[in-house]
C-alpha cells in the first residue's frame, strides 16, 4: 500500500548512513561510531541540499563511495536467502549480493535527499553490546504530532570493524522481510529468476517487500 511509504523510507534509507568512515573496533563503541557516523554524513549532504535534491546521481556517488563499502552485504545476502545460500553456487551467490546491493541503492539511495530535515537521535539506554554483536537503538523525529519512528541497527565485527547486518524499523526486521518475500519468489520461479529480476533493475521486488511490511506493521499496531 503505498500510503504508508513515508513512514518507511526514513528508516530504510538511513540504513545506508551508518558508518561514514571504516573504523577499527579499538577505535569507537558502536553508539558513538553509529551517532557520530550519521551525524557527518547528514551534514555532508546539508551543505550541498540543493546539489543532492537536483542530481541524484551526486546523492548515490556519496553513498557508493562512502556508505556501501561499510555494510555488510555478504552477511546480509547469506541471512535473507538462508537455505537456498546453502544451495546456491558460488557465481549465484556472487550475483544475488551485487544485484540486491545495486536494486536496493538504486530504489532508496537518491531518495536520502527527501529527508535531510529529519533529526535522528541515538538512544544509548536501548542500545547494547558484547564481542559479537551490538545493537544501536536510534529515533527519528517525525514532527508534525506524529511519534518518532525507532530504528534498531544492528552490527557485528568483519574483519575488525563493526559493520551492519540488519536494521529493524518499528520492530520489523530488514533482512527478515526479504527473506520472506524472496524465499516466496524463489518457491514460486526459483533463485535465478529471482536474480535475474534483480539484475534488470526491478525495483518492485524491493519496494513492495518494504511497503508490505509496513502496512503489516501498521495493521498489527492499529
Amino acid at each position: 500500500m503505498r500510503k504508508y511509504r513515508p513512514l518507511a523510507l526514513p528508516g530504510v534509507a538511513l540504513a545506508f548512513l551508518l558508518l561514514f568512515t571504516a573504523a577499527p573496533l579499538q577505535a569507537a563503541e558502536p553508539v558513538e561510531l553509529v551517532e557520530g557516523a550519521i551525524n557527518r554524513v547528514m551534514e555532508t549532504l546539508r551543505a550541498e541540499e540543493a546539489r543532492a535534491e537536483a542530481e541524484p546521481e551526486f546523492v548515490l556517488e556519496v553513498i557508493e563511495s562512502e556508505i556501501m563499502p561499510l555494510v555488510d552485504f555478504d552477511g546480509m545476502a547469506r541471512l535473507i536467502l538462508a537455505r537456498h545460500w546453502r544451495d546456491a553456487t558460488p557465481e549465484q551467490r556472487e550475483r544475488f549480493t551485487e544485484a540486491f546491493r545495486d536494486t536496493l541503492l538504486q530504489s532508496y539511495g537518491v531518495r536520502l535527499a527527501d529527508y535531510l530535515d529529519r533529526r535522528v537521535v541515538v538512544v544509548p539506554r536501548r542500545s547494547r553490546q558484547d564481542d559479537r554483536m551490538a545493537v544501536v537503538s536510534t529515533e527519528i523525529e517525525v514532527g508534525r504530532g506524529q511519534p518518532n519512528i525507532v530504528v534498531n541497527y544492528r552490527l557485528r565485527p568483519v574483519d575488525g570493524e563493526w559493520r551492519v547486518f540488519d536494521v529493524e524499523a518499528e520492530g520489523l526486521s530488514f533482512v527478515g522481510n526479504f527473506r520472506t518475500s524472496f524465499n516466496t519468489e524463489i518457491g514460486r520461479h526459483g533463485l535465478d529468476a529471482l536474480i535475474a529480476r534483480l539484475e534488470a533493475g526491478d525495483r518492485s521486488l524491493i519496494e513492495e517487500t518494504i511497503d508490505d511490511a509496513v502496512s503489516d506493521g501498521n495493521a498489527a499496531s492499529g
